[in-house]
C-alpha cells in the first residue's frame, strides 16, 4: 500500500512514564491506516476490535489485538516489536494511542477515531485497572473514593505528564480532537451511544472507513465484540496481555456498563464532579 503524505506535523509534545512520544519519528502510516486516539478507560479496546474486525474482514483475527495494534507510543514492548508488527501486516492497519491528536502528525489518507466516556466512569474503569495492574503497588486512585475522587477532579493537566489521567486530561483531549479542525478526516464517538446500540456503531464505522461489510459480517462482529464474548478470549483482546501486564486478563474486562457511575457516588460527589467539569470546559 502507499505510504501516507505528511500533512501536518506534531504541535505539541506529551510525555509521560508510559507515553515516548518519540515512537512517531520511527512510524510511517500507510495510506488507509487508522489511527485510535483515546483518553484511557474510554473504551479504546472495544472500538480497537471493531475497527480491526472490519480491516481484516473477518472475525477472526491472525494474532492478538496488541500485537496487531499496538500502541505505538506506549512504553510496553519495545518499538521495534511494535514496527515488526506493522510491518507483517499487508492490509490497512489500526494504530492505538493515548496521544490527543495535536501531539502526532496528521498523515493524508489516515483517518483518526476517538471515543469518549463519562469522566466518573473513567474515575471508576481506572480504579479497577490500577488494581489489577502488576506493576503498580500503591496510586493516589487506589485510595477511598472520597479521597481519590477530588484528586482525580483538582490535578491540572500536564503534558509533561501525560499518563497522570484526570478529568482534566479527558476535557484537555476533548478539546483537542473533537473541538480542533486539525484533522480533516475523524469519527467522534460517545461510548454511552455506542453502549446502547452496539451493531449501529459496527455499522457507523463501517461506513466511515469504507470497509463494505456486509450485513452478515458486521452481525458477527457486533456478536464477537460482546463485553461477555470478549471477556471469554481476554487473552486475545486485553490490551498488553502479550506483555504480561494483567493479574488476570478477564479482570481488565470488569465492566463496561454504561451510565453506573450513578449508582457509584453521593449527591455532594457528583456535584463537585460538575462544578470541576464546568470550570474546565
Amino acid at each position: 500500500m502507499t505510504v501516507a503524505p505528511l500533512i501536518h506535523a506534531a504541535e505539541q509534545t506529551y510525555r509521560g512514564s508510559i507515553t515516548k512520544p518519540e515512537h512517531w519519528d520511527s512510524f510511517q502510516p500507510r495510506c488507509g491506516d487508522v489511527l485510535l486516539a483515546t483518553p484511557a478507560k474510554s473504551g479504546t479496546t472495544w472500538t480497537q476490535s471493531m475497527i480491526a474486525m472490519l480491516l481484516y474482514g473477518t472475525v477472526d483475527l491472525p494474532e492478538k489485538l496488541g500485537v496487531l495494534s499496538p500502541w505505538i507510543d506506549g512504553g510496553f514492548g519495545t518499538l521495534e516489536d511494535s514496527l515488526a508488527s506493522l510491518d507483517r501486516q499487508t492490509g490497512r492497519r489500526v494504530i492505538k494511542t493515548h496521544t490527543p491528536t495535536d501531539g502526532f502528525p496528521v498523515w493524508k489518507d489516515v483517518p483518526v477515531i476517538a471515543v469518549f466516556r463519562h469522566p466518573l466512569e473513567v474515575f471508576l474503569s481506572l480504579r479497577k485497572h490500577l488494581a489489577n495492574a502488576m506493576l503498580v503497588d500503591e496510586h493516589p486512585m487506589l485510595g477511598p473514593v472520597d479521597q481519590a475522587l477530588p484528586d482525580f477532579l483538582e490535578t491540572q493537566f500536564d503534558s509533561n505528564d501525560v499518563d497522570s489521567d484526570s478529568l482534566a486530561s479527558i476535557i484537555w483531549h476533548f478539546e483537542q480532537v473533537a473541538l480542533s479542525k486539525r484533522n480533516p478526516a475523524k469519527l467522534v464517538l460517545n461510548y454511552a451511544r455506542m453502549s446502547r446500540d452496539h451493531a449501529g456503531t459496527v455499522a457507523r464505522l463501517d461506513a466511515f472507513l469504507g470497509t463494505e461489510a456486509s450485513p452478515e459480517l458486521q452481525a458477527a462482529i457486533t456478536q464477537a465484540t460482546d463485553f461477555g464474548a470478549m471477556k471469554t478470549r481476554a487473552a486475545d483482546f486485553a490490551p498488553e496481555a502479550n506483555n504480561d501486564l494483567w493479574l488476570d486478563d478477564k479482570a481488565f474486562f470488569a465492566g463496561g456498563r454504561s451510565g453506573h457511575w450513578r449508582e457509584a457516588f453521593t449527591d455532594d460527589q457528583i456535584a463537585a464532579y460538575h462544578a470541576a467539569f464546568e470550570s474546565l470546559l
